[in-house]
């Protein structure tokens, strides 16, 4: 009975009110972008969708906030398992970002078309032409003052379980000598796992590690600054599950 009613106030409350809201907010991001062609302003409204989006479903614990400067272009690696990563990102990144993610979550209702209006860039590991374009412009927009937020696994998980961490999202980082943030994303899997609309509630926490420095890495260690990366991410995780 208890699931019953989850997937009831799913399909008859949540999804309809989202896609209310999707369609008056992007109509509002769409207009905000004649007259802001910085982005900033598209970058609130999704914000402010993110917001309402979580509020509805999740109850969400942030730690590590302080970590973040946002006079600095960064790259923000975290682990990805969910579509609600990203309105999670949206909601509680305090600073203004693009995101770097597989041509499939473009692909997604709703947050595609965010992604799509935000000029969030998109890898797609079977062309090699859009990927080395969107490595590009990944590039000339951290040297252009603005962090990015990427999911170095490639591919959100199908099992809740990280995957190897490629090596490819830290190219953009060496390449710009944009330090790396790890971002440990947890709860999201069981809220709303790859291939279902159904969204459950649930406790999702997101916490922010210590800045790693790049400086001292080269295009030909990117395995070992992959690894390193994922292994902090990992150690977030851990301490959320100890707590």
């Amino acid at each position: 009975m208890r699931e019953l009613l989850s997937w009831a106030r799913c399909l008859l409350i949540f999804w309809p009110v989202i896609f209310l809201v999707t369609l008056i907010l992007e109509a509002v991001s769409l207009l905000a972008g004649v007259f802001d062609r910085s982005g900033r302003t598209r970058h609130a409204v999704a914000r402010m969708w993110a917001a309402i989006a979580l509020g509805m479903v999740a109850r969400v614990r942030v730690s590590g906030r302080e970590r973040i400067d946002a006079s600095k272009p960064r790259v923000y690696a975290a682990n990805h398992l969910s579509a609600l990563d990203i309105p999670l990102l949206y909601r509680y990144l305090p600073l203004l970002f693009r995101i770097m993610a597989h041509r499939r979550v473009f692909r997604v209702p709703l947050i595609g078309w965010w992604l799509r209006g935000s000029g969030s860039l998109e890898i797609a590991p079977e062309s090699v032409a859009l990927s080395r374009r969107a490595l590009r412009e990944a590039v000339r927009t951290l040297r252009g003052g603005i962090s990015l937020a990427i999911f170095p696994e490639g591919e959100r998980s199908p099992t809740g379980q990280m995957l190897r961490f490629r090596r490819g999202a830290f190219y953009v980082a060496v390449k710009a000598q944009a330090d790396i943030v790890p971002v440990a994303i947890v709860g999201t899997y069981e809220a709303m796992p790859v291939g279902s609309a159904h969204i459950r509630r649930r406790q999702l926490q997101i916490m922010i590690g210590q800045p790693i420095a790049v400086a001292e890495y080269t295009l030909k260690d990117l395995n070992g600054l992959a690894e390193r990366v994922q292994s902090a991410v990992r150690e977030l995780g851990e301490t959320s599950a100890a707590d």
